[in-house]
């Protein structure tokens, strides 16, 4: 008998990963989502996310496997970190409470609740409900996941292939530490498939400074720009200038300053294979082709439009 797994966001960007993963090990996959699945149809059935308990319990029942990815990327819409911490802590409870197999949590690298920052203070707040559920588990900790549609990624491209100069805040010397999004997936799908409980980091072999990420965009896509250091307050309001035309948050504060902390970076061994560079450079032509409004996916006219298939 196959072995059954729910997945939240199966029709997102790393659930959409995992999906695939998960899929091609020989898994069913259910998700729990508020995204239309893809029109070709495909092999993942789906039920809303709603949080509510019982709801939520029977959508668990019988799964070997629970693989959360529901977070929030900035508060919206009457939406906090404080509040999707405790949506995560009822898909939690509903994990234990119809006694699934195995749950394994996606957070995000350097959660810290000493952080002071809303983001990782939350991610961290849930990795404890996790530890503390009581049942088989692992936490895996991206880092920035490069992919088909990343925000980052797409928007930065974006950006370079439109204006002649592109502001590096405190001169893009902070560090990060991408990986891919399939490895992304394949990280989670090994957690999912270990007998143990785990906590390990989803980072790729290279770690490269935000400026030197910045270069490698712009060779990929075959444009030369100027690359200017600009204080903190500077940058953000040319981007939130950008934002305002765009009618999207193209970057806040606390993830600046989570980039300026270096919290993309791992400080374990990298789990990820697959060279970020090679596939930045390999995807250079479609890169920035389009802004990834991510207002729009979430709140506005594309929220319920699948953003990946899996």
């Amino acid at each position: 008998m196959a072995r059954r797994a729910v997945v939240t966001g199966a029709f997102s960007y790393i659930g959409s990963a995992v999906a695939s993963e998960l899929l091609a090990r020989g898994w069913t996959v259910h998700t729990l989502t508020n995204r239309h699945p893809p029109a070709e149809g495909g092999a993942v059935t789906h039920a809303p996310l709603l949080f509510d308990a019982d709801h939520l319990a029977r959508e668990l029942h019988d799964a070997d496997l629970f693989v959360n990815t529901y977070w929030i990327r900035f508060p919206h819409e009457g939406e906090t970190f404080d509040s999707a911490v405790e949506h995560g802590r009822m898909l939690v409870a509903a994990a234990v409470r119809a006694r699934v197999g195995r749950l394994v949590h996606v957070s995000v690298s350097n959660a810290a609740a000493d952080s002071g920052l809303g983001y990782y203070v939350g991610k961290a707040r849930l990795d404890d409900a996790v530890r503390a559920a009581g049942l088989p588990h692992a936490i895996v900790r991206p880092t920035l996941v490069v992919g088909s549609s990343d925000v980052l990624t797409s928007n930065v491209a974006w950006c370079l292939r439109r204006f002649p100069v592109f502001l590096l805040p405190r001169g893009g010397r902070y560090r990060l530490q991408p990986v891919t999004l399939a490895d992304t997936g394949r990280i989670v799908a090994d957690a999912a498939e270990t007998q143990v409980d785990l906590d390990v980091d989803a980072a790729g072999p290279t770690t490269l400074t935000f400026a030197d990420f910045v270069r490698l965009l712009a060779r990929a896509i075959g444009v030369r720009r100027l690359l200017l250091g600009a204080p903190d307050g500077v940058a953000l309001a040319a981007l939130k200038a950008v934002g305002w035309f765009l009618r999207d948050v193209v970057l806040t504060r606390e993830e600046l300053e989570g980039l300026a902390q270096e919290r993309l970076v791992s400080h374990r061994p990298p789990l990820g294979r697959e060279s970020v560079e090679d596939w930045i450079l390999a995807h250079g032509e479609t890169l920035g082709r389009r802004y990834v409004n991510d207002l729009d996916r979430h709140v506005g006219r594309e929220r319920t439009t699948p953003i990946l298939a899996p």
